[in-house]
């Protein structure tokens, strides 16, 4: 099953209770409950993520036919434009797969889905953050530093943005890839099951690095910025 945590405890607990599942035929609430929010949530993003898409992609039309595409290629386009990708590949790839952890009763999509699903998982996460801490400091440059903004809030700059947070994203979400992996259990012997598997310390070690650089830091970015932005408004 896609499920996060190596404890041998908890494992053992979710195993006795697919296996309880699969003998009642999955008739579970859970089995029917979770798949249905997990649809809905896919289809309400579905919509949104696209409607977001195609709105820039008329704003860029428009600006294009009147004036040049300056604000289509304005940075905040762009970043939401990012995060709307990441969303909708969180969605797309990610989604589908965590919806059947309540419905079936063992890992059925192979190892490279496996990995990828947990992968890409952090990958969007991280990109989703990231681009919103580039969202805050935009939003900074441009109201506490107006004058300097025109140099600093270009196109250019926006895109290589976006590809530092595509490029810290994929090596920070690395481990998660390598330590994910197909594996059974003694009191499932003939089930295959995702799991991850770390050695010794490693994943408290992980887990806290990803705190820190995927929420405490970008916190406080965030904070910052917002706090230095609301005076320059008033």
């Amino acid at each position: 099953m896609l499920q996060p945590g190596n404890s041998s405890s908890g494992w053992a607990e979710h195993l006795e209770s697919n296996r309880s599942e699969a003998e009642d035929g999955g008739s579970g609430p859970e089995a029917v409950i979770v798949p249905v929010v997990f649809g809905l949530i896919f289809v309400v993003g579905l919509v949104g993520n696209c409607l977001v898409m195609v709105v820039i992609g008329k704003v860029r039309y428009n600006s294009g036919a009147g004036g040049g595409g300056r604000r289509s290629g304005s940075p905040t386009n762009i970043f939401i434009l990012n995060l709307a990708v990441a969303d909708l590949s969180f969605l797309l790839f990610c989604v589908p797969f965590q919806a059947t952890i309540y419905s079936l009763p063992q890992w059925v999509f192979g190892g490279f889905v496996c990995k990828f699903g947990h992968y890409f998982s952090t990958v969007s996460m991280l990109v989703s953050i990231f681009t919103l801490v580039a969202m805050s400091v935009d939003r900074y440059i441009a109201v506490v530093h107006s004058k300097k903004s025109p140099c600093v809030r270009s196109r250019r700059n926006a895109l290589v943005g976006v590809c530092v947070i595509w490029t810290l994203s994929l090596v920070c979400s690395v481990p998660v890839a390598q330590h994910q992996v197909l594996t059974n259990h003694p009191t499932a012997p003939n089930s295959t099951f995702c799991w991850e598997q770390w050695a010794g310390v490693s994943r408290h070690s992980y887990k806290v690095t990803l705190l820190m650089i995927g929420y405490v830091l970008p916190l406080l970015l965030i904070s910052c910025c917002y706090t230095k932005v609301s005076p320059a408004l008033r």
